[in-house]
């Protein structure tokens, strides 16, 4: 049993460079899905936190970096929950202090830095590692990344469809959503149904992200690799790195839409879409919609580290 959360909204953007080519463009707000629980998050979570709160009395251990929007929602629904959770740091000179891993602490989360070496050994084999350490807790993969997790995500594609007006079967639909680890990506490719549809994946970084990543998390693999495709152009350095023409994208966007998308993740989707659509990637009268999967914790964190180049105000 699934913890239960609103359907987000659907929200159609009216200027984009693909009006010309009669192309409707749309934003699905995932971002809008919980108060507190950010974006996309929210559907991970609620997956297997009933289950957790009913099995595992010692709690909850789990994965992240200094900045982690996956850290940010666990304590978050630990403290909702009545949950004990733990994370593990990525570095083991993490700054404690910093606004994520400040607000974690402040919702009851225990945090623990580790090495490189020795976070990537626990992540990958948590439960051998550390179930002496932390008897009866529940290791939940760096990002939420659980089968169930993808499961949730498959409803995203049946929302959006009972939310747009009538797609007519001849004219392409393409779901677009950023990535991380792919489990929000799995969910969609698996769940979508449309007929001449595509999801586009605009991973965070490239770096070991491959079709590969995406197959290994689907329920079923038949003829899925068809039916999606991997942005890799607009990774701009990878994770949490400022890239000035993306920043002041994002800046006259939120002045044009009052829509702020986070800037690790939405932000270089929708720079990557905006861009192409400028270049007729896109078939014309086509349906395009984009995912905001929350994160705006994600702002404190670009702030602290770069500065007033790294705010969403100038």
């Amino acid at each position: 049993m699934r913890f239960q959360l609103p359907i987000s909204p659907l929200e159609r953007i009216a200027e984009h460079p693909g009006n010309a080519q009669g192309i409707s463009l749309y934003i699905k707000r995932d971002d809008l899905l919980h108060p507190e629980i950010q974006g996309s998050k929210g559907r991970k979570l609620g997956a297997v936190l009933p289950m957790i709160q009913r099995s595992f009395p010692g709690g909850l251990v789990t994965f992240g970096g200094a900045f982690s929007n996956h850290l940010h929602a666990v304590a978050v629904a630990g403290r909702l929950w009545g949950i004990p959770t733990v994370g593990l740091l990525r570095g083991e000179y993490a700054d404690l202090q910093n606004p994520t891993l400040l607000f974690c602490q402040e919702n009851g989360m225990r945090l623990h830095r580790l090495p490189k070496a020795q976070y990537d050994a626990f992540k990958q084999q948590g439960y051998p590692l550390l179930s002496s350490e932390y008897p009866d807790h529940y290791f939940l993969p760096e990002g939420g990344n659980t089968p169930q997790a993808v499961e949730a995500c498959m409803d995203i594609p049946g929302e959006i469809a009972r939310q747009l007006p009538t797609v007519q079967s001849e004219h392409a639909f393409y779901l677009c959503t950023p990535a991380g680890t792919g489990c929000t990506a799995a969910g969609i490719i698996a769940g979508l149904s449309l007929p001449n549809s595509n999801t586009l994946i605009f991973p965070v970084s490239s770096y070991n992200f491959e079709s590969e990543t995406i197959l290994r998390l689907l329920p079923a693999r038949v003829d899925m690799e068809k039916r999606f495709s991997i942005m890799h152009d607009y990774t701009f350095g990878g994770f949490a790195k400022l890239h000035p023409p993306v920043m002041e994208f994002i800046r006259r966007f939120y002045l044009k839409t009052n829509i702020l998308p986070d800037p690790v993740y939405t932000a270089k989707m929708l720079f990557g879409v905006f861009d192409l659509l400028s270049k007729g990637y896109f078939q014309s009268a086509s349906t395009v919609v984009v995912l905001h999967t929350g994160g705006l914790q994600g702002w404190e964190g670009f702030k602290a580290r770069y500065g007033a180049a790294g705010s969403i105000y100038q």
